[in-house]
């Protein structure tokens, strides 16, 4: 029979370290709440190895009396509630009564601590859970708690951590994200005895932002207001003149606290959808003020997932608050250019009272809508004007050009000889016939004739009609061209190559991609890119390969900078992979645009090119053709 026994407290504990202490980020997230909690204005943050040796947290806060410096580190001892009262109304950054705990039983810790009328500092150490004597110490007024050997008891937890530089980035990230929940506490962070960061106490939101997403983020901020009863939306968004190819800029607080919120994601992108373009994100630093009765904190350990009562109204709430403030600047955005043109008008023009006449009646027009909130009104005038997007907000299908697909037994092979790096001006790639062996395909005086199919025409100047043995094919002329050119990039023979820029191109980066920047900058120069290092947070590109485009350099620089930091992590793309993700982005954006009116010359010049041997579907996924069988054509005529 199994009995049941009382766990030994030190096994109990070294049982809930396991939840309460994930990784290194855990003590670190655990020491500094508690540090702000304790109303510290001053923040050390020390790291040594990557972690591994030691990591130190110092503040100036209420300070831990000698009398309680044993029972601060006993399971189910907090000084943030005292009954069930204070439990539900808990404004700090709640607490799980076994953070210190759980902490002393996978290290080996120091804590240090000086009250304001102490004479002397007390330092206690806890080893092996066995706390030794408290011993004077000298030390300023404050409190220091130092980990060494963090899991040197628990061999079996090390082998679960990531590489050494992903454990710092997960470190260095979240130290980025509590400094703007609180920008008027004094930052330092220092790792193996260099300083990384210091923010000074004196700071406000806007100035911590720009000194950590730059210059671009902070000047194109919109303050964001919003209040309805219990819930108050407030801090930045950014406008939609910028935007991004990540969502390293993105960040949400709850009362001030980190958080992560699948809701209040989709409830911001669905905000950003019409005004940004597709695949691209914005930046913001959003606060939810909120009723503590209303919110559960203790969904996960880490406290970084919440659960709120009224989902359905805090989804709604921060849609309003988002689309409301990108309404209003896209009106204001109007009315500023009808006014430039206005005031262009009067200056250029002598005889033009009844255009400027419209034009004001147009302005006012617009006023009067957006003044009394017709929202319908004001829309109509979005829609007309050609610098908003209107993608719908459906979900996207998510593609990968790294999937195995299907050779296409329709499609045939050719012997030809094209060096793609030739000429990094890709968009002239359908004006210059390749050479093709002579007897390698049947040829014809008619253009409609391809060695594959016939062509019938074009339709919706974006898909081509052809005619095959037996069906008819609509091909997307866009996913065709791109599959066309990335063939070519991938199965060339000469090697890319880094071609040097005439003007070099500065990408101010967020610190945290900095940091993976510095880590992977080798990886980089194996993608032919030439990088030089700055000060806050600049790099300089001085060559990129030789078949991107002067005007997709920032957007590619970045993508691979993601995907170098996703394979660092997760070791789930390779560097083939990463070189293949160039050539797809290089191919769509050197193809064949969609809604481009195409000759019968140029589309029989496409079809040959298609020829090569691929499958039928563009680098992202997405199918080249549809097929009408002859079969089911004669069906739908009964014949």
């Amino acid at each position: 029979m199994w009995k049941i026994i009382r766990l030994d407290k030190n096994l109990a504990n070294q049982i809930a370290a396991w939840e309460v202490v994930e990784r290194p980020i855990s003590i670190v997230k655990e020491l500094i709440e508690n540090s702000i909690d304790a109303g510290s204005d001053s923040i050390k943050i020390e790291i040594k190895n990557g972690w591994k040796s030691e990591i130190i947290i110092t503040d100036n806060g209420y300070w831990i009396d000698k009398n309680d410096l044993n029972l601060a580190v006993e399971k189910y001892s907090t000084s943030k509630i005292k009954n069930l009262d204070d439990l539900y109304n808990i404004m700090t950054f709640w607490f799980r009564w076994e953070a210190l705990a759980s902490i002393t039983s996978v290290s080996k810790t120091t804590i240090i601590s000086k009250t304001k009328d102490s004479e002397s500092a007390y330092k206690l150490e806890i080893i092996w859970w066995e706390s030794g004597e408290i011993i004077k110490e000298m030390w300023e007024t404050g409190t220091k708690i130092i980990i060494r050997d963090l899991f040197y008891n628990t061999p079996a937890r090390l082998n679960y951590l990531k590489k050494d530089k992903t454990e710092y980035a997960h470190i260095f990230d979240f130290l980025q994200n509590i400094s703007l929940s609180y920008p008027h506490i004094w930052f330092e962070f220092i790792s193996d005895n260099r300083q990384v960061f210091k923010y000074n106490i004196w700071d406000n939101l806007q100035t911590r932002i720009y000194h950590i997403y730059g210059e671009e983020v902070s000047d194109n901020l919109i303050d964001v207001n919003f209040n309805l009863w219990w819930i108050e939306i407030s801090w930045f968004i950014t406008n939609p003149n910028i935007s991004f190819g990540n969502k390293n800029r993105q960040n949400l607080f709850v009362n001030n606290r980190v958080i992560k919120s699948p809701l209040i994601y989709k409830a911001i992108t669905n905000a950003y959808n019409r005004f940004i373009p597709h695949n691209r994100f914005p930046a913001y630093i959003l606060n939810l003020e909120i009723d503590p009765t209303q919110v559960d904190v203790n969904v996960h350990p880490r406290k970084l997932e919440v659960r709120f009562a009224n989902e359905s109204q805090i989804f709604k709430s921060f849609y309003n608050a988002i689309y409301d403030k990108l309404n209003s600047f896209s009106v204001v955005s109007i009315h500023n250019q009808v006014n430039n043109n206005q005031e262009n008008n009067i200056n250029n023009t002598e005889n033009l009272e009844w255009n400027n006449d419209n034009i004001r009646q147009e302005f006012l027009n617009l006023n009067n809508n957006f003044s009394s909130a017709n929202t319908s009104s004001v829309q109509n005038n979005l829609d007309k004007n050609n610098n908003f997007y209107t993608w719908s907000g459906n979900k996207f299908k998510s593609y990968s050009p790294y999937k195995e697909i299907k050779f296409n037994p329709n499609q045939s092979r050719i012997t030809r000889d094209f060096n793609p790096f030739d000429n990094p001006e890709w968009s002239s790639w359908n004006n210059n016939l390749n050479n093709i062996e002579e007897g390698s395909l049947e040829t014809s005086t008619d253009l409609h004739d391809t060695p594959l199919w016939k062509i019938i025409g074009q339709a919706f100047n974006s898909y081509i009609i052809v005619e095959t043995n037996n069906s008819i094919q609509v091909l997307d002329q866009h996913a065709l061209a791109e599959r066309v050119i990335y063939e070519r990039l991938v199965n060339s023979k000469q090697k890319a190559i880094s071609q040097g820029l005439l003007v070099w191109e500065s990408v101010n980066l967020t610190p945290k991609e900095f940091n993976i920047l510095e880590h992977r900058k080798a990886v980089f120069e194996e993608m032919w890119f030439e990088v030089e290092l700055l000060s806050n947070n600049i790099v300089m590109i001085n060559a990129v390969p030789s078949f991107i485009k002067q005007h997709d350099i920032k957007d590619v620089f970045l993508w691979v900078l993601e995907d170098i930091w996703e394979e660092a992590d997760s070791k789930s793309k390779t560097l083939d992979e990463i070189r293949n993700k160039i050539y797809a982005f290089t191919a769509c954006r050197s193809a064949i645009k969609f809604g481009n009116k195409l000759n019968l010359f140029e589309m029989n010049k496409l079809l040959k090119d298609s020829t090569l041997d691929y499958s039928s579907t563009c680098p992202h996924g997405r199918p080249v053709s549809f097929e009408i069988d002859l079969h089911e054509l004669k069906n739908k005529y009964e014949r």
